[in-house]
């Protein structure tokens, strides 16, 4: 049983220190591909810069549908989920009804494999598709985040150039795919691979339990009680009586 705590509670503390490192530097860096985080993964610069040009940008907390204003250019940056083809699907239709949107992902051409006709016209390192009435911008996630674009602008500046000729009423970014839904809490707001330590603590603590049984401290024995006669103690006086009469 010794050697059983003394290999679980080192396991214990390194998985604590993990989460608590994790937890510090998930803090410090924010929410990826977000309009609000300065992390080098996060989306402000762009948005920032955009707002400073006077370009009339802001925040939709809305998923994007055929109901949704087509005066309106949208910006949607790496989903925390993937989208389902429902999703992309009506995506398309709101763009083909006069829409325009850029959709940034790590694998954009494979999104919309099997949706689009064709890969679109190369516009530097984003592709332009023209779809109904409106237009659909593709790339790649990481040439739009804090840290790419202060390396290297080349992919902003192609966008701005491509926002400059739409002359929208409203350029929104659409943190709704981020999911910051009001059933939010505490837990939820762990990143996935604390939220996992945190069932594997509590597997193990569990196995634990179950490993050391119900009980605290050692085992007490069971004595079963037995059950006495009402008239014992006139045979015991009867014996003790007779024992006496024969030594005399």
């Amino acid at each position: 049983m010794r050697k059983f705590w003394a290999v679980f509670f080192p396991v214990i503390i390194v998985l604590l220190v993990m989460v608590i490192l994790r937890v510090v530097d998930h803090t410090d860096e924010g929410a990826p591909f977000v309009h609000s985080t300065t992390g080098r993964r996060g989306a402000s610069l762009f948005f920032d810069t955009l707002r400073h040009m006077n370009y009339p940008v802001a925040v939709s907390r809305n998923p994007l549908t055929l109901d949704t204003n087509t005066n309106h250019a949208y910006i949607i940056i790496q989903p925390a989920f993937p989208p389902s083809i429902y999703e992309l699907e009506e995506m398309l239709d709101w763009v083909r009804s006069g829409g325009r949107l850029i959709y940034m992902h790590h694998f954009a051409e494979l999104l919309f494999t099997g949706l689009l006709a064709d890969r679109g016209i190369a516009f530097g390192k984003v592709y332009v598709h023209e779809l109904g009435g409106g237009v659909l911008i593709t790339g790649r996630t990481n040439q739009i985040t804090n840290y790419s674009l202060m390396n290297n602008p080349e992919t902003g500046i192609y966008l701005h150039a491509i926002l400059s000729r739409w002359n929208v009423e409203r350029i929104m970014f659409g943190e709704y795919y981020h999911r910051p839904s009001s059933g939010d809490n505490f837990f939820t707001r762990f990143p996935l691979i604390v939220r996992l330590v945190f069932v594997q603590m509590g597997i193990v603590a569990l196995f634990a339990v179950w490993h050391l049984g119900k009980r605290f401290g050692n085992t007490i024995p069971y004595y079963e009680e037995s059950e006495r006669e009402e008239n014992e103690h006139v045979h015991a006086v009867t014996r003790l009586y007779l024992k006496i009469k024969r030594r005399k």
